[in-house]
Parts: structure tokens; sequence; C-alpha cells
């Protein structure tokens, strides 16, 4: 009988260690804190200044941005962390206890990277042309005499275009609240000697130049969000893009960032990169010669370009000395538009109509081959 009790106790025992254990896995980790101040980290970025310590909101909610189907994150105080993954659509919650005393519950939520399908016609009829520099040009030529950069004429054209790239973002440091007084390369890299700090359309416009002077064929493109007409903050970001004559393609180059994108080791143009986003977020690169140190990573890049690759617009004449100004039934640009979207012509934020487009749905037209 003494035996059939023991028996019974120690199962008891078991069941409530058991018990336990389960209630105390069930229940959120602690961390400590000294200082409201945090630092996280998502993959590879860390967030400083963003977040802090509130132990008076009632579960306070950081939501996160996951581009794949599991991130790693963690979440550093002052004197203690915490580290996990985290996924789309799922909560991990704990508290930060702060001077010992006040207690801080704090939920991470991931929320799933929302792509956008963009799509365009393959074929349109029509007698759109662009048309770029053919032969020499005394502006490039005078761009090369006074801001030359030396490359080895084995490299193949994408290294040259990264090597131009690298050397265009090094001008000077990115301020997009000052423009420079003229909008050509001499006229930007000269006020950059003397301090000046530009936004993007003018690493844009050197980058286009430089390349143009070694025998490329350059474009800038204005990128635009899909709500560009009504969108209260800035719609628009500019970048590049160049054709490689060994490739025989369009590419994607933006100078602010210092970055060609390019999957399983072919370099995209615009088009190409929204849709790589969205299918082959793991395996598409942003190729770069930075210092690792000074190399945006993609997650950060990614969440500013995005938005904007949508509505992409060009110059119908890229020639530098020309009699006249080509243009097609008055038009400078050409927009190519998504299939089913509705043409951009009016952009609230700059008060400004689009007056000046023509508008094509053909990617094709818009990514022929220079002539």
């Amino acid at each position: 009988m003494k035996k059939n009790i023991v028996i019974l106790l120690g199962v008891c025992t078991i069941f409530a260690c058991d018990t336990d254990k389960k209630e105390a896995e069930k229940k959120p980790p602690v961390i400590k804190a000294n200082s409201i101040e945090t630092v996280y980290k998502v993959d590879t970025d860390w967030y400083r200044g963003r977040w802090g310590i509130a132990p008076h909101v009632e579960h306070d909610t950081l939501k996160i941005t996951c581009y794949t189907p599991k991130t790693a994150f963690l979440f550093k105080t002052d004197i203690d962390s915490i580290e996990f993954e985290i996924a789309p659509d799922i909560s991990k919650d704990f508290y930060v206890q702060l001077n010992d005393s006040l207690m801080a519950h704090t939920i991470i939520t991931g929320v799933p990277f929302k792509t956008m399908l963009v799509d365009y016609n393959k074929a349109e009829d029509s007698d759109i042309e662009i048309k770029y520099q053919d032969g020499e040009s005394k502006y490039l030529e005078s761009l090369k005499k006074a801001y030359p950069v030396e490359m080895s004429d084995a490299m193949s054209d994408k290294e040259k275009v990264l090597h131009v790239l690298n050397w265009t973002n090094s001008r000077w440091k990115h301020n997009g609240n000052n423009s420079p007084r003229k909008n050509d390369a001499i006229s930007i890299l000269q006020e950059a000697e003397e301090g000046g700090q530009f936004p993007c359309f003018a690493y844009a416009i050197v980058l286009r130049d430089q390349l143009n002077a070694l025998g490329f064929k350059a474009r800038t493109v204005y990128l635009k969000t899909a709500d560009a007409k009504t969108r209260k903050s800035s719609p628009g970001h500019v970048a590049t893009e160049v054709f490689l004559n060994d490739l025989q393609k369009w590419v994607f180059i933006d100078g602010q960032f210092n970055v060609m994108p390019s999957l399983n080791g072919v370099p995209l143009n615009a088009i190409e990169f929204q849709k790589a986003i969205g299918a082959n977020f793991d395996t598409f690169k942003l190729e770069s010669l930075a210092s690792e140190e000074a190399k945006v990573s993609k997650t950060s890049y990614v969440n500013f370009v995005y938005d904007y690759l949508y509505y992409i617009e060009t110059t119908l004449d890229n020639r530098y000395e020309r009699e006249e100004r080509f243009m097609i039934d008055g038009k400078a640009s050409l927009m190519l538009v998504p299939s089913g979207a509705a043409n951009l012509d009016h952009i609230d934020f700059w008060d400004m109509d689009v007056h000046y487009c023509k508008y094509t749905t053909s990617s094709e037209i818009f990514y022929a081959k220079p002539s």
C-alpha cells in the first residue's frame, strides 16, 4: 500500500513539474533595461532611434516587413538583448523590465512584403523611336578631358559600367534638398568639387554623360509610383539605364546607391528588376564596387526603390549637339505604362501636368536596341 502511495505521489510530482514547465514556456521572456533607448536588427540591417521602451503603452507592437519566409531579428537594450526569427503574419512577444520595476509588453509582428503585379505588352504597332548620341560630341570630349575615368580595355561592358558607377557615386554625398545650378555633368562635377551635394537626378546625369563619353548608349530614367498622381510624399526617383553591347540588353543602375541589380549574373533593366524583387528576392543581387561598409543592403534598397518601379519615363532625344530637338507629336519624353494602368497625366505633389510625354505599354518599344 505504501509503495502505491509513493508511486502515485511520484507521478503527481512529475505531472506538476511538467505542468509548471509548460506554464513557464507560455510566459513571454523578460529582458532588462536601464534606458528607454533601443536598437534592433532585421537580417543584416541595424535600426537605431526608431523604437523606445514604453511601459505606458499596452501591448506595444513593432511591425517588421518580411521579404523572406524567415527573417533573423535581434532586439537590444542598453544592458540586455533577445533574438529570434520572425515570419509573415506571425507575432512574438516579450517583456522589457525597465529599471527593475516597470514592465513593457513588446510584440514583434511580421508583415508580409506586398508586391505589385506589373506587366507590359510585348509588342505594339508604333513608329516611336528614341535617339542616342551617334559619333563624336564636343561636349563629351570636354567631359573626358576634364574628368577622365580610367579603366582597362580588357574589362567587359558590365565591369566598365560598374567602374563608372562607383566613380560617380564617390564624387559627393547625397543631399535631397540641394539642386545643382546646371543640369550637365561638367557643371555638376565642378560644383561638387566646391563642396556641393545633390539629389538622385544629379548622379543619374553624371553617370549618363560619363557612359556616353565612353561610347555607351545611356539615358536617365525617371521612376514614379503607382499613386504618383495623388501621393502626398515625393512620388519619384531618378536613375540611369545603359545598353551593354556584349550582352545586347539594357541595364538599370542607380548612382545614388551605387548598385546594379542582377539575377544569375545577368544585369537587369528596370522592369526585370521589379519582377525579380517579387519572384526572386533570395537570389537576385545588388552588384557594386563599393566597400563592404558603404554597400547598401538588399532589404534597405528594395524598401526604398520598389514603389517607384511602376511608371518609367525617359527622354526621346539623348543627343548632345543637335540642330533641333527630336520630338513626337510635340512630346519630348516617352513613358512606359503598365498594362491596364491609366496614363499618368498629373502629379499633385509637384502641382504639375505631365503634358510632355508620349505613352506606351510596350516594353519592346521602351527597351528597343538603340540604332
